[in-house]
Parts: C-alpha cells; sequence; structure tokens
C-alpha cells in the first residue's frame, strides 16, 4: 500500500487478490498504486471505481443496482468474468464474492463509508472470511487502513516518508489479549474487551509492531490528509 509497508508473520502462505468494493471510492493514483501487478475482483459499484481509474478487473459479482448494467457489459466486453445476482437477496455482494473465494489473502478496498450498518456488515463478514480460510485480510484506501490479526499473529508496520498518522487504535473484534510496540502508549499483554474498546487514539513512534495472543483484533490506521 502506498501510505506504509506491512509484514504480517503468520504460518499460512496463500495466493494474494486485490478486492474493490462499492463503499467510499478510493482515491484514482491510491488505487492504481496499491492494485498495480495484483488480481482484482469486484463487487458491484467497485467495477465503477475500477474503469474510472482504467483498471479492469478479473472478475465482477454483484446484482447491477449500485453500477449499471452498462458498466457490467463494458468489464465483460473487456474480458471480465461477471458473476450476477437476483437482487431480491440475502447476502452483500462482498459477500456473495467472499463465499467464492478459496483461501487467499486479501487486501479490500471500497469498504469504507458513512452508513454504520455497511461497515460492520464489512468489517465481520471479513473476519468470518479470515477465520475460514486463515487468511491475511487488510482493509484499505487513502484515508484509512485496518489490519485483521488472529491469535498468533503478528503485524509489523513501516510508515513511508511524509506520511502523517492521525490516530492508531485497536479494535476489538472479540475479546483479546495483545501486545503492542513503537507507540506512545505500549502495550504488554494487555486485555481488550469487544464491549469496553478504549485502546483509542494512541501516536505511532516509527515502526509498529502488534501481536494478537488470542482473539480477534483490528489494527487500525487514520491518515492526515
Amino acid at each position: 500500500m502506498p501510505q506504509l509497508t506491512t509484514e504480517i508473520i503468520t504460518h499460512v502462505k496463500q495466493r494474494e487478490l486485490f478486492i474493490v468494493a462499492g463503499g467510499r471510492s478510493p482515491d484514482k493514483e491510491w488505487l492504481c498504486q496499491a492494485a498495480a501487478q495484483k488480481e482484482i475482483y469486484c463487487a458491484d459499484k467497485g467495477a465503477v471505481y475500477c474503469i474510472s481509474a482504467g483498471i479492469i478487473p478479473k472478475k465482477l459479482y454483484g446484482d447491477a443496482d449500485s453500477a449499471s448494467k452498462d458498466i457490467y457489459a463494458e468489464v465483460s466486453a473487456k474480458g471480465t468474468e461477471i458473476h450476477c445476482f437476483n437482487p431480491e437477496k440475502n447476502d452483500t455482494d462482498l459477500q456473495l464474492l467472499l463465499k467464492d473465494l478459496h483461501a487467499a489473502n486479501v487486501v479490500v478496498t471500497g469498504v469504507w463509508s458513512g452508513r454504520f450498518d455497511h461497515l460492520y456488515s464489512n468489517v465481520f463478514s471479513l473476519l468470518a472470511y479470515k477465520s475460514r480460510w486463515h487468511a491475511q485480510v487488510i482493509m484499505a484506501d487513502e484515508k484509512e487502513v485496518m489490519i485483521m490479526l488472529t491469535a498468533s499473529e503478528t503485524v509489523n508496520v513501516k510508515f513511508k516518508d511524509l506520511v502523517q498518522v492521525e490516530a492508531l487504535s485497536l479494535i476489538p473484534l472479540s475479546n483479546a489479549s495483545i501486545d503492542l510496540g513503537g507507540v506512545f502508549w505500549a502495550l504488554k499483554a494487555a486485555k481488550l474487551e469487544i464491549l469496553h474498546p478504549y485502546a483509542i487514539s494512541n501516536i505511532p513512534h516509527g515502526e509498529v509492531s502488534c501481536t494478537c495472543n488470542e482473539g480477534a483484533i483490528g489494527l487500525y490506521l487514520c491518515f492526515v490528509k
């Protein structure tokens, strides 16, 4: 990702995919850099963001409600594999994509948005995917990044030159135990409770290291723009 480099230490090696969903549109320049030379899948309106940035996805999943049928036809003509569904369905477009996806580490953009219900669905759908396949999952755009960690995973984060971090927070996605270093308020074997999310608005100092000892967490970063 353009703002930072990450090393997630885990015992599982998987292929890597870049997913573009239909939430807040990522910056075009950021999207082109982040998705360069990666296998790209889209969920519905994510295809609009790709076409706008000059990117042709490998696969598109959706019901053509937030992306027009013309967009579906355009990417199909350029070689995209289309998976189209009835709008009267239970699962979201991203959930349908994830159900069809097997054992891949993913960076997902277009998941942040103004509606809390969409964001909640995105976060826990991706956590379920991560848990099912022991995959690495990162939610990201040029403004926000969240790296999901489950038990026995560590992430080391290095920031690129001139990047300003507004806040670094730990989001408990279950009750969890964590170690956090490279920040103003370091934590060791700290207990995080899903009903008491206190570990927010920390300040990074150089390289950050976070280990999830048990449970599931999101290491969240918000950048100054």
